[in-house]
């Protein structure tokens, strides 16, 4: 049986909070972690200062968790109790300077009229981890840029972390 010595991880959205994390606790054996239109670097003071696009973390639990049942199954499937309190739990007491930084390289890939987590956070977690990461914005795309720009997703994807390529901009 062969052992994998290494990984990278792919996070998307909430995925990013978990990819970011992986990053920092298993640095040794993370080699690449891409962050996809992750609210990483939100704090606190965003909510109130206007940043994020509702007016509190009430108002972004009943967005970003489905309404309607039919929505529910194609989005989120099960745990709904959870997924609203780890959305308020999101941006409480959080403070980008105690945000741990990332030593691998990391890619950080935003939709540029993401209406959930606003582009300007994606230049502020590149800002935070400096030449260890890369952003590229999908151009005409919104938060779910993955399913609306996917063959563009793909490629810059794989040009990351198959070919090792900057992907630049699209």
């Amino acid at each position: 049986m062969k052992c994998v010595s290494s990984v990278s991880v792919v996070g998307l959205s909430y995925g990013g909070f978990v990819a970011y994390s992986m990053g920092v606790k298993y640095r040794e054996f993370v080699e690449k972690i891409v962050i996809c239109g992750s609210g990483v670097c939100l704090e606190e003071k965003d909510i109130k200062d206007g940043l994020f696009p509702v007016s509190d973390l009430d108002e972004a639990a009943n967005i970003l968790v489905p309404q309607t049942p039919q929505k529910l199954r194609e989005l989120v499937g099960d745990y709904v109790q959870e997924k609203r309190e780890l959305i308020k739990a999101i941006a409480k007491d959080r403070n980008i300077s105690e945000l741990p930084k990332i030593s691998k390289p990391t890619l950080i890939i935003w939709g540029e009229h993401d209406l959930v987590f606003p582009l300007e956070l994606g230049h502020r977690l590149k800002r935070h981890l400096g030449d260890n990461a890369q952003i590229v914005v999908i151009k005409n795309a919104g938060h779910a840029f993955c399913a609306e720009k996917a063959k563009e997703f793909y490629n810059v994807l794989m040009s990351f972390l198959v070919d090792s390529k900057p992907p630049g901009q699209i």
